[in-house]
């Protein structure tokens, strides 16, 4: 039997994620394609792969899939670029119905992601390690700190604050190993902040109880805190553990989109 898949993964170097499809394209197949597509473009990356070699009979059904990613793409602001990795036959009928004219099509993912290279403008980024100490989220603010003052973006600065420190305290407490933080500018005024450690278990958000104490809980509020300041949040898995991510828009039109994925750890 073919083994039908779709994989998501993110190239945190270029902030690009690649989403590869793979086996007989079934309606199911779909649904979970264009569902990855919607959440990866919530984090609003570099560039959005679409790797659509490893499909099997669904030339007639490629068109109409790409067309809506493109009109999903378009609705961020800015838009997120999009390429595409396709068999020589799937790249003709892409060719055929006009959509070469405005996304890249490539022979492979080395080809696709050179072009991205060569054809868009440099974007700022600043990574840290670092150990799961009483430390760790002071100095992701620090990081933060110089990397908005350094890109122009004093007005997300209180909140990537904010989100860092609930994001690292999380690392510490949950996973209580080396974790990474990364800051990545994408356009002139988004900030996207993404915390990776090695626990393979996705947050999940507590939502509060019908009857609460009036005296809020110490704990158990880090990511209501970051639900409540990013524009958008979400998490997914990794080879290694896990990216729980939030993204900030500078500017009075920030709107807050909220996502949160399915698991059952705390923040």
């Amino acid at each position: 039997m073919l083994e039908t898949a779709i994989t998501v993964r993110e190239n945190v170097d270029l902030a690009v994620i690649d989403i590869a499809a793979k086996g007989r394209w079934t309606w199911q197949l779909r649904v979970d394609f264009m569902a990855a597509v919607r959440k990866s473009l919530a984090q609003q990356p570099r560039a959005l792969m679409l790797d659509l070699a490893g499909l099997v009979d669904a030339e007639h059904e490629l068109v109409a899939s790409v067309l809506l990613a493109e009109q999903q793409s378009a609705v961020h602001q800015p838009p997120v670029p999009l390429l595409v990795v396709a068999r020589e036959t799937q790249a003709l009928r892409l060719h055929h119905s006009g959509v070469t004219q405005r996304i890249p099509v490539h022979a492979d993912r080395v080809a696709a992601l050179r072009h991205l290279v060569d054809n868009t403008p440099p974007f700022g980024q600043a990574r840290l390690l670092l150990q799961p100490s009483l430390l760790a989220a002071a100095k992701a603010r620090g990081v933060v700190e110089d990397a908005c003052r350094t890109w122009g973006l004093p007005q997300v600065l209180f909140p990537a604050r904010l989100i860092v420190s609930e994001l690292a305290a999380n690392a510490v407490e949950h996973a209580g190993s080396p974790f990474t933080v990364t800051l990545t500018r994408r356009g002139a005024a988004l900030l996207h902040i993404a915390v990776e450690d090695d626990l393979p278990r996705l947050p999940k958000l507590r939502l509060w109880p019908k009857h609460a104490d009036p005296m809020p809980a110490l704990r158990g509020n880090g990511l209501r805190i970051v639900s409540a300041a990013a524009t958008a949040w979400g998490s997914h898995l990794t080879a290694h553990g896990k990216v729980v991510w939030a993204t900030l828009r500078a500017g009075p039109e920030r709107i807050r989109t909220a996502r949160t994925a399915p698991g059952t750890a705390g923040g």
